[in-house]
């Protein structure tokens, strides 16, 4: 079997009950890709089956390859990072299970953007969307100095991808800021992205969000974290930064 261009790889729960539903509704958009050359990897948390029941109801029309990972650490990170690992395309592109392409030619201009084999990684814009139709509030990706310690000008981790070979992973420490510590870390190691201004990916705004269970006590240890793991390239700016987002989560 030949490898494909692109792997989605979607980190899937329960959700609230939601999870199933919401996987369906993103699975739909999957099959109106005007780009065919990609399979789909979940990493299935789920408590329940019915996740993998979407799987096998659409396992006809798409490459659906569904990993088994209730053992697996319950978060976000570790769960994105075991989609990586059982990925076979050489490009990964992160979809959260609730969040959707909303144009049919998404995965085309992903892949397209990768047509210079020195571009390592990829970020598209992005809107949000309450009603799973609608997509309102559209924003282009830009990185910025203090990305790392909250201030997300990026979006959320289902705009990005980048090339297998890279090994880059999610840091499983974290929840809340995941996303922007890895979008910092890729810049630090692989330089500047290509920025896909089209908006390609909607998140869905809902109440089983993971960012709105998120506690203060949790940001103040991730902000420690990453105040730790970068403070050898930090200057005054960069402790102003961490410094008000924690005074923020007091």
């Amino acid at each position: 079997m030949s490898r494909p261009r692109l792997s989605i790889c979607i980190p899937a729960y329960d959700m609230g009950g939601k999870g199933a539903e919401y996987l369906a509704e993103s699975f739909d958009h999957l099959k109106n890709q005007s780009f065919a050359d990609f399979e789909v990897v979940v990493s299935d948390q789920s408590d329940s089956d019915g996740v993998a029941q979407v799987c096998a109801r659409y396992g006809e029309g798409l490459t659906i390859r569904r990993v088994d990972f209730r053992d697996g650490p319950r978060q976000s990170s570790a769960n994105a990072n075991n989609a990586m690992r059982h990925a076979s395309g050489r490009i990964l592109k992160i979809l959260f299970q609730d969040d959707f392409l909303c144009r049919d030619t998404a995965l085309e201009q992903i892949a397209a953007g990768f047509a210079d084999p020195a571009q390592k990684w990829l970020l598209c814009g992005s809107g949000v969307c309450r009603d799973g139709k609608t997509v309102e509030k559209p924003m282009v990706p830009q990185l910025n100095p203090r990305l790392r310690f909250g201030r997300n000008t990026v979006s959320s981790p289902s705009v990005l991808a980048l090339r297998a070979e890279v090994g880059l992973h999610f840091d499983e420490s974290l929840i809340w800021l995941m996303d922007v510590e890895f979008y910092d870390r890729c810049a630090q190691q692989l330089g500047a992205p290509v920025i896909l201004p089209e908006t390609l990916v909607a998140n869905r705004l809902h109440e089983g969000q993971v960012s709105a269970v998120v506690t203060k006590s949790l940001r103040r240890a991730e902000l420690r974290h990453v105040w730790r793991k970068t403070s050898d390239r930090a200057g005054w700016r960069d402790f102003r930064a961490f410094s008000y987002q924690f005074l923020k989560a007091l």
